[in-house]
């Protein structure tokens, strides 16, 4: 009799058991399903030095006048930048273009020799994860920077093509972040991310219009032009990704943009390298967040730079922009090599 007695607790016990686990399954199922899943609670970080190299590749014989401006990364809610270092073989200052707030070298030179010229900063920074879940900060943007970020620009363009598409796409929407989200999933689905077809990289949303192919400037020139059509201010951001290894050599520039809602503040989308990947949890996580694995350099289109240039307002401000007497200088180019500092962090697993 003991030992039917036991064989029956352990049984019950066994059951008890059972039902405890399928319970603790079920309610997290129930979260997943209502969204109710806690969020993570500490985004990833990723710790780096880097070099940016910023080349004239020809400065003419017999320039009476040389000018540089070199853009820099610097501090901002997501990343910190210190211990910043120039070689220069020129004397420059650092100044602050107005409008968009983006820092900046200036030098300047008088004959200085033919030949190439390079400008080094070298920097150590730090990248956070940022996380749709973290950006309740409440914040409020100054009045005059949302009026500036639904104005139309140069390339950047709110014609009555854009306007009757932005109102297609956001059909039956109510909310600025629903609008937005059905820009971005249209953009994720529909343009093609193209590096060889003429025209890509100017960031011209007329042209990717047409031919619905493009790079990361196409892709977030569309985003910002729809977003702004249904009046939610939306800006441009550059500077350069970082690759998994923890060492390398990065030969050119990535962007993405963002959208502002009220009491949240500025949202990222990364539509271009959504399109690159059928992962659909990949695809919804560059709604909203952005992976610690980049360097922001400068934000905003039609850069207008102090002193200005002879030239136009700069397209975007990712290059180094020179003059000779008052002429831009052609080509230029730029890279950046990077390295994690050991116990710096890494980056997000799911955020690959």
């Amino acid at each position: 009799m003991k030992s039917k007695t036991g064989s029956g607790s352990a049984s019950r016990r066994k059951a008890e058991a059972t039902l405890i686990i399928a319970g603790l399954l079920f309610t997290a199922a129930l979260d997943a399903v209502s969204g109710t899943a806690p969020p993570p609670t500490r985004p990833s970080v990723r710790a780096f030095e880097a070099t940016y190299l910023a080349s004239v590749e020809q400065v003419p014989p017999g320039t009476g006048r040389l000018e540089v401006w070199v853009p820099l990364p610097s501090d901002m809610p997501a990343q910190q930048v210190r211990s910043i270092r120039i070689e220069s073989p020129y004397p420059w200052s650092v100044r602050r273009e107005r409008e968009n707030g983006n820092s900046y070298l200036y030098l300047a030179a008088t004959q200085p020799p033919a030949g190439r010229l390079d400008v080094r900063v070298s920097f150590e920074a730090e990248r956070r994860e940022v996380l749709r879940s973290g950006l309740a900060s409440r914040a409020t943007a100054r009045p005059e920077d949302l009026a500036r970020y639904l104005k139309a620009e140069q390339l950047v363009t709110l014609s009555p093509r854009v306007r009757d598409l932005a109102r297609r796409i956001t059909w039956g929407e109510r909310t600025p972040e629903g609008k937005a989200r059905a820009i971005y999933e249209w953009l994720v689905n529909t343009m093609v991310y193209d590096k060889t077809t003429p025209g890509w990289g100017l960031g011209d949303t007329e042209r990717a219009c047409d031919v619905q192919k493009g790079n990361c400037t196409d892709f977030h020139s569309v985003f910002i032009s729809l977003a702004r059509a249904e009046g939610i201010p939306a800006r441009f951001v550059i500077g350069f990704p970082l690759k998994k290894e923890p060492a390398g050599m990065i030969p050119g520039y990535h962007c993405w943009a963002e959208f502002h809602l009220d009491g949240v503040g500025w949202v990222p989308v990364d539509a271009s390298d959504a399109s690159k990947t059928m992962d659909a949890a990949r695809r919804e996580y560059l709604f909203g967040n952005l992976d610690p694995d980049r360097i922001q350099f400068t934000v905003g289109r039609d850069i207008r730079l102090d002193p200005p240039p002879c030239a136009e307002p700069l397209n975007y401000f990712i290059y180094p922009h020179a003059e000779a007497d008052g002429k831009p200088l052609t080509p230029v180019s730029i890279q950046l090599e990077y390295r994690d500092r050991p116990g710096g962090g890494t980056a997000a697993a799911g955020a690959r």
